[in-house]
């Protein structure tokens, strides 16, 4: 079941999956990994839709803890919209950080580049789950 945290000022931070609401708490401001790079997020943004890559997503200053606390969590890529003050990140993988385990994701990434890819459309995939491997990799190394 999603956290659910509610009251005024910030940023409302929605994470969905296929499975479910993951997170839905309120925050001073959100940092999102866009396909294109990092962008950060506040109360009076303006709206937006972007695609997301693999990467970790932010949350400074969560209702209810420190202003300098950062709540962090792998994304594996999807859509983000922001409006009216809420952040809404729908992706097909969330994990948060303090489930990250660095041996595992090195260990994911050495079975990736062990497996051989033949034409195009195999080099691509392998190279996208390639490039999510270690943004997973650098999410669980930061938090150890």
């Amino acid at each position: 079941m999603a956290e659910r945290k509610t009251g005024s000022g910030g940023v409302r931070c929605v994470i969905t999956t296929p499975e479910s609401t993951v997170l839905d708490t309120r925050a001073q401001s959100v940092s999102l990994p866009l396909f294109d790079g990092q962008r950060g997020v506040a109360r009076g943004h303006a709206p937006f839709i972007g695609r997301l890559g693999a990467g970790e997503v932010r949350i400074r200053g969560e209702e209810g803890g420190s202003a300098d606390a950062v709540r962090r969590a792998f994304i594996d890529g999807g859509f983000v919209e922001v409006g009216q003050d809420v952040v809404t990140i729908i992706t097909q993988r969330s994990i948060p950080a303090e489930k990250l385990d660095a041996a595992a994701a090195r260990a994911d990434l050495e079975r990736l580049r062990r497996e051989p890819a033949r034409g195009a459309e195999a080099i691509d995939a392998r190279m996208r789950s390639e490039a999510a491997a270690r943004a997973l990799l650098r999410a669980a190394e930061r938090r150890g």
